[in-house]
């Protein structure tokens, strides 16, 4: 393909899995380009899950599949798995091949170059806010350069994908002259550096060091109207009789694990333990869709392949059987105005959210965030005319919006950058108010929340005036590093002496692990004596990586 000026369907897969394979080799250093030292960098991850979603969508295809639905596919598939707000400006980013191929059975260098350009337009409207120094300026700039090599007489899809590379890479290196907080951090953007990674895989590709002819045969399966529809009942799928659990996960395989036969291994494994089944190989995940009786017992045999992730598991029997009821009885739901679905981490703020009548809670936040399919799948498990979504996290918001925009409006996203702000929202919610009214009450409520984080350092750095030592306690206010220490203690007191002198006059505390009560306990024993208009609170959270959270107000 090195000197052709086109590409057929083929090969274009055999790009994508290149793509995908040259972002999983570098997932880690991805993640740890984090601004700050703090253990939750998952940009990484959050770009390979977002992308795989994609290549696991083009796997199901049948073979002789238009290239027009190959495209369509993976377009569909990275928007449903995006994850994280890298994920979903990746997943913007490469709509452009959708927007831009239409029904051509061939890409040629102006037309790959058009798509880009395309993408970048999408990525750019999808951001509210768009900030320069990062994966969004790396892409413009990378697609305007292949703009210029494509109108080149000699223009070849590989000079022009040449041209996309090696301007990312120059703009990538220059993204922390862009953002200030790049360069106290001596980091490039992490979402840039993705993006690099994902064109070395397709400049790869256009050189030709594999046999690409082949790769349409690899992710050519045959399709399953089961997993490929996007809403399907247990009575169009089963007869009478047992339904079982329809079981759902992927397999990260153990590198020892990974060879040309492990796919057909394991698909006999789960023929052992039901039927319906479909399993996908995209790298090193595996996909793996089956009906069981034995639920348990097919994770536990898809555990001696690798780590299980994304397990999802329902009821098909007990599914079929309410809505078998609900049609006897004439109805088929029974809506309340407003639902709630919240995304939370940590098995203490799971319960307080449920307490506050959340219908659906999410596992996630700042680590691991769920896609753009989690937050849809919740919200359709919710009975009522309307959905209220609360992301509580930043990296989640572009998400929980695209869910929104692919929901036709029963989604609303009540912007929430904090679980302190997701608890203030959901306090006032009520679910027979109307949409207008909870919107505006969650609003108002959330303005008056400060939030705040304790955490372990992973590295040596410095940021601003804080010279960060690996193992050194992090206080963070408001996204913004407040103080610094080598005892959890002192930061611990540190923080709410933070919330305390900007006005607050309830601090509550969460904390991760049991064993640190007594040392909340020990601190607001100081510090009611110093503040003592301030009331002082504090709760078991759960949540991982961080030993503290704050909401203040």
């Amino acid at each position: 393909m090195q000197q052709r000026g086109w590409m057929d369907k083929a090969e274009f897969i055999a790009m994508l899995h290149t793509g995908h394979q040259e972002l999983a080799k570098h997932k880690e250093n991805v993640n740890a380009l984090n601004v700050f030292p703090v253990p939750d960098g998952d940009t990484g991850t959050n770009m390979l899950l977002s992308f795989s979603s994609g290549m696991e969508q083009v796997a199901c295809l049948p073979e002789g599949t238009p290239l027009e639905q190959v495209v369509s596919a993976f377009s569909a598939g990275l928007l449903m798995g995006a994850r994280g707000n890298s994920g979903v400006i990746l997943s913007q980013l490469f709509r452009g091949f959708q927007l831009a191929f239409g029904k051509t059975e061939r890409i040629d260098a102006r037309l790959f170059a058009l798509a880009l350009q395309s993408g970048v337009h999408t990525a750019y409207k999808a951001v509210s806010r768009p900030v320069e120094g990062t994966i969004l300026t790396v892409a413009r700039e990378a697609a305007q350069a292949g703009e210029a090599a494509a109108k080149k007489q000699e223009a070849t899809l590989y000079s022009v994908v040449s041209a996309i590379l090696k301007r990312a890479e120059q703009v990538l290196a220059k993204t922390p002259d862009l953002l200030p907080v790049l360069r106290q951090a001596g980091v490039v953007d992490s979402g840039g550096q993705g993006l690099v990674y994902i064109y070395r895989g397709f400049l790869s590709a256009m050189a030709g060091a594999d046999d690409h002819k082949k790769m349409d045969e690899r992710f050519s399966l045959e399709s399953s109207d089961v997993l490929g529809s996007p809403v399907y009942s247990a009575s169009e799928v089963h007869g009478e009789g047992e339904f079982g659990y329809c079981t759902e996960f992927l397999i990260q395989l153990e590198p020892e694990k990974r060879s040309d036969g492990t796919e057909q291994l394991i698909r006999a494994q789960m023929e052992i333990h039901g039927d319906s089944l479909l399993v996908v190989q995209a790298d090193e995940l595996i996909k793996v869709h089956v009906h069981t009786l034995h639920p348990g017992a097919a994770l536990e045999s898809a555990l001696t392949f690798g780590p299980l992730l994304r397990i999802k598991i329902d009821n098909m029997t007990a599914q079929h059987q309410t809505i078998t009821q609900q049609i006897k009885k004439g109805k088929t739901t029974s809506a309340k105005v407003c639902g709630l679905v919240v995304v939370a981490a940590g098995q203490g703020l799971l319960d307080l959210f449920h307490e506050l009548s959340a219908d659906q809670v999410v596992p996630g936040g700042q680590t691991m965030n769920p896609s753009t399919e989690d937050l849809l799948e919740a919200a359709k498990q919710v009975s009522a005319d309307h959905v209220i979504l609360l992301p509580n996290n930043r990296n989640i918001v572009m998400a929980a919006e695209q869910a929104s925009a692919v929901s036709d409006g029963r989604i609303h996203v009540v912007e929430t950058h904090s679980v302190g702000q997701g608890l203030a929202a959901a306090l006032v919610y009520h679910p027979e108010q109307s949409i207008e009214t909870n919107d505006q009450a969650m609003k108002e409520a959330i303005q008056h929340i400060m939030s705040g984080s304790v955490t372990t350092s992973v590295r040596d750095s410095k940021i601003g005036e804080h010279v960060i030592g690996e193992g050194d306690y992090i206080g963070i206010f408001e996204g913004d590093i407040t103080c610094v220490d080598h005892s959890r203690q002192t930061v611990l007191v540190k923080m709410i002496e933070h919330f305390c002198s900007r006005g607050a006059e309830i601090c509550t505390v969460f904390y991760r692990d049991p064993i640190f009560v007594s040392e909340v306990q020990i601190a607001f024993a100081d510090l009611r004596v110093k503040f003592p208009h301030v009331e002082f609170e504090h709760q078991y959270g759960g949540q991982p990586l961080y030993d503290y959270l704050f909401a203040a107000e």
